[in-house]
């Protein structure tokens, strides 16, 4: 048989508080005296009870839930950004929906359809590769409030959070020159996103102020496999690279493995540095030297522009970049002179 769900009356009895006071206490409003909080809180543990999101809908018009595409959940750099964006949302009393759109249009379509279904509040979006811009018109004429995130389509349409990938790959760039390295290759990615195209321009324009010289791109599929096979390509351009810049710390670590089979040890005789710091980049041989993009910094900047924005539809779009850090390890520690 199922069992009756307790209610607030009951709490506040159990208590010895008004309905009200359990009210204030379950919406975390900070009316309430610490001691207050405890017990009720204490109590509600106790007691079992699950507070009726279903009713709270009814009587706020929001489901106090918020949906998350990302395209991909092999890279570890999702999962630091999602818990990011939950802190914050848990701390409004938020749930967060994820979904993987696996960088394909149709099928994100679709995630969004379900995420209007389960009527979520707003959309965090990492838009998939060939995303159509007119999406986000769509979006705004359903009443889903957008954040982008990490990718973007179309510009300042939507507020956006990500990374500053250009000035990153600037100091990558330049911690490389310092080192003595001149001939600088960057193995990419083959998708077609904002976020290459940010890495690209990072690229050039750190060669551009650096005089060194552009040795190279290759591209790969997006795991550490295919990065190790394009090894033997890098190591067969003309301008034999010294040194190579990898798009992030998936396809560094694969590169590094590549190099070591082909006979070329990373850090000794080649220089090796990826992007994001992500926790492999510890883990990797020799350590990976790295740009720190701060995925979980990025996730929460995403869940307080949505955060604000539902607060206020209005507001003016706004847009917030995480800066790099550089993280120099081993993989680099090779000087040209």
């Amino acid at each position: 048989m199922k069992r009756k769900r307790v209610t607030l009356d009951q709490v506040a009895k159990a208590a010895g508080v008004s309905r009200a006071t359990v009210s204030l206490v379950v919406r975390k409003s900070p009316l309430v005296a610490q001691h207050t909080r405890d017990r009720v809180e204490q109590l509600m543990q106790e007691l079992d009870y699950v507070r009726d999101i279903g009713a709270a809908r009814l009587r706020n018009n929001s489901s106090r839930t918020i949906g998350v595409i990302v395209p991909n959940l092999v890279n570890p750099f999702f999962t630091e950004f999602l818990s990011g964006a939950e802190q914050v949302m848990v701390e409004g009393d938020r749930v967060v929906l994820l979904a993987n759109s696996h960088d394909d249009p149709k099928r994100q379509s679709g995630i969004l359809q379900r995420f209007r279904g389960h009527g979520v509040d707003g959309v965090i979006l990492c838009p998939a590769q060939g995303t159509d811009p007119r999406l986000l018109t769509q979006m705004r004429e359903w009443g889903l409030p957008a954040v982008q995130s990490l990718r973007e389509v179309g510009k300042d349409v939507t507020d956006y959070a990500g990374g500053d990938y250009i000035k990153g790959i600037v100091m990558a760039v330049r911690h490389l020159v310092d080192h003595g390295h001149r001939n600088i290759a960057f193995l990419s990615v083959t998708a077609q996103t904002s976020a290459r195209d940010e890495r690209m321009a990072g690229f050039a324009r750190g060669l551009a102020l650096s005089g060194a010289c552009d040795a190279g791109i290759v591209e790969c599929e997006l795991e550490w496999e295919s990065a190790a096979q394009a090894a033997q390509q890098l190591l067969a351009l003309p301008t034999k690279p010294t040194a190579i810049l990898c798009f992030n710390d998936i396809l560094a670590a694969g590169l590094m493995v590549g190099l070591r089979h082909l006979g070329r040890e990373p850090g000794l005789d080649i220089a090796v540095v990826g992007l994001d710091d992500l926790a492999v980049a510890q883990m990797t041989h020799p350590p990976l030297t790295s740009v720190a993009i701060h995925p979980r910094k990025v996730g929460a900047s995403a869940a307080q522009l949505l955060v604000r924005r539902l607060a206020d539809p209005d507001v003016a779009v706004k847009r917030t970049a995480v800066a790099p850090v550089l993280m120099q390890r081993q993989s680099s520690n090779c000087e040209i002179r």
